[in-house]
């Protein structure tokens, strides 16, 4: 009896630690921060891996379950390398979180919501996320240079970014010190999304071989159309040019090969060398010259029917729209003065 008391005692106590055991890992995982503030603050010093880190905080009391958290580490082959830096992190967050930010490199796990407008080309996006403390912009732009092309992309060397076009215009929740890489899977998604929309919506479907020409037109329509009502006739104008073989003359590629905005363009500049400049070279520039939005889009898959070949500013965000070249010089003339 006495003998049969023990064993019942053992196996208590054996049960009730390994239910004590589960509780700790549970929580752990769920919650491995032990602070009670709201924010915990951890640097992380050049050259510390994710071990080192746990061994760090849980000497300063701030994580909880050290040994169970390496052995989490081991057993999901999560990388032991960390982004040094300053980190602030809520003390909710999860444990696979927790390393997941301190793989990346996300200092802040507060969402950063990033507009991006419609018609920012590849350097305008790297200044934006510089402002608002996402990346830097010469890391951004090293991504994007190193990035794998999509096959829908068209190869050419010639081009300055072969993602320029593609990082679609949007707002996004992104994080403090994101990496590049995450960032533009974020917006490549983003466009793959639109375009399948555009397709359902449309009753259509955008061959690959196609998508490349379709968002090279909609980049210049984006950056040529200053009222939405006018992107299809802009579109159509663009269009009607390609199929007399005129050139496309579109003042949005020449600033995009100078690399620079300008209010007024010179004679000079409309000679830029440049595969982007279509006042030098015939049809569509090498490549996007920057992110159209989803009507640009639309509108270079179905441009206006008109017989227009020529379009002028007004000045007031409106364009006049004609087929004759020397009504075109008159309206030229009496608006922009040349």
């Amino acid at each position: 009896m006495k003998k049969k008391s023990i064993i019942i005692s053992s196996i208590s106590i054996v049960l009730i630690i390994i239910i004590g055991s589960l509780f700790v890992q549970r929580r752990t995982i769920i919650k491995p921060l032990k602070s009670s503030e709201k924010k915990v603050q951890v640097v992380v010093n050049k050259n510390e891996n994710l071990n080192d880190i746990v061994d760090k905080l849980s000497s300063e009391k701030k994580l909880r379950g050290k040994i169970f958290i390496k052995k989490y580490i081991a057993k999901k082959n999560i990388s032991q390398k960390t982004v040094a830096g300053k980190y602030t992190f809520s003390n909710k967050i999860s444990l696979n979180n927790f390393l997941l930010d301190l793989n990346k490199g996300i200092f802040d796990e507060t969402p950063v919501r990033v507009t991006i407008p419609e018609g920012y080309s590849i350097e305008q996006i790297g200044n934006k996320l510089e402002q608002q403390g996402i990346i830097k912009k010469e890391d951004f732009i090293e991504t994007v240079k190193k990035y794998k092309t999509p096959s829908y992309i068209k190869k050419d060397s010639k081009r300055k970014y072969s993602l320029e076009g593609y990082l679609f215009p949007d707002t996004y929740e992104f994080f403090k010190g994101m990496e590049g890489k995450v960032i533009v899977d974020k917006m490549l998604s983003r466009f793959q999304y639109v375009i399948s929309q555009i397709e359902k919506e449309k009753n259509l479907k955008i061959d690959e071989n196609d998508m490349d020409n379709i968002i090279n037109m909609a980049s210049v329509i984006e950056k040529e159309a200053q009222k939405s009502i006018e992107r299809d006739k802009i579109s159509s104008v663009f269009y009607n040019r390609l199929e007399k073989n005129m050139k496309l003359e579109s003042c949005a590629t020449v600033l995009y090969a100078l690399g620079q905005h300008k209010n007024k363009l010179y004679y000079k500049d409309l000679k830029t060398k440049s595969d982007y400049n279509t006042y030098l070279h015939k049809g569509l520039p090498i490549g996007p010259i920057c992110s159209p939005g989803k009507n640009s889009i639309v509108a270079a898959l179905k441009p206006e029917k008109t017989n227009y070949l020529y379009f002028v500013s007004k000045n007031d965000g409106t364009h006049f729209f004609t087929n004759n070249y020397n009504e075109f010089l008159k309206v030229k003339k009496e608006t922009q003065g040349d």
